[in-house]
């Protein structure tokens, strides 16, 4: 006896084993993927967490170098703004510690290993102090002429930042150059804080940064011997 199959039947037939064929394809491609897993160093900015509004955190160093694994195509987009290093200082007060850091990668994405696992942390008092401003002169004015006693204005800035940094100033200098010059200078020097050791005291906030500088310069008077002998 014979059987017969329709037309409509062995297009539905065909549709199954392809769909099947796609299935198995489409599969051994995402597991090929999937399990093609590379690995990166990825540099990243150490952030920290839980400071107190009074205090102000410094880490060093700043940034941390973290190794991930992963598929290839997540690793090979990453960049230091995907991959969170962190640290927390709650609960901790004015001192230098040493704190682990902590990295929160992409889903998907394993942290290996962290360079340096931890880092210098030092949590200091934010701080206000005035200081005066000294004027410190350089170079001679021209030949027959002489410097005197200069001005400045405001005669007082305020210094604001941690306590450690502020209470190395030794003095708050502000630079003027008088080289050549004929005739009295008035300037806007920019003022710098100098520690003991005369190196300058960076990462302070300086209100206000710029002064303004008055040195009068004098001709020297006429030498009433050389006045005579000339009038002969």
């Amino acid at each position: 006896m014979k059987i017969g199959v329709s037309r409509e039947l062995y297009l539905k037939i065909a549709a199954v084993l392809l769909a099947i064929v796609i299935w198995f394809v489409a599969g051994a491609d995402i597991s090929k993927t999937q399990g093609d897993n590379i690995e990166r160093f990825i540099i990243t900015d150490v952030n920290v967490e839980g400071a107190s509004p009074e205090f102000t955190v410094d880490t060093r160093p700043r940034q941390v170098e973290v190794r991930v694994r992963g598929p290839k195509y997540l690793v090979e987009t990453l960049d230091g703004s995907k991959v969170q290093a962190y640290l927390s200082v709650s609960d901790r007060g004015e001192g230098e510690y040493a704190g682990r850091v902590e990295v929160l990668p992409p889903e998907g994405i394993q942290v290996i290993e962290v360079i340096p696992a931890s880092v210098g942390v030092r949590v200091d008092t934010v701080v206000t102090e005035d200081f005066p401003v000294q004027i410190a002169i350089t170079g001679y004015p021209a030949e027959a002429t002489f410097p005197q006693e200069p001005e400045l204005s405001p005669k007082f800035i305020t210094v604001i930042g941690q306590k450690s940094q502020v209470e190395k100033i030794s003095e708050v200098l502000a630079r003027i150059d008088i080289s050549g010059a004929t005739s009295s200078i008035s300037r806007n020097v920019k003022v710098s804080p100098i520690d003991a050791g005369g190196s300058v005291i960076t990462d302070l906030n300086i209100q206000p940064q710029i002064v303004r500088v008055f040195v009068p310069i004098r001709k020297l008077p006429a030498d009433p011997a050389n006045a005579e002998g000339s009038g002969k």
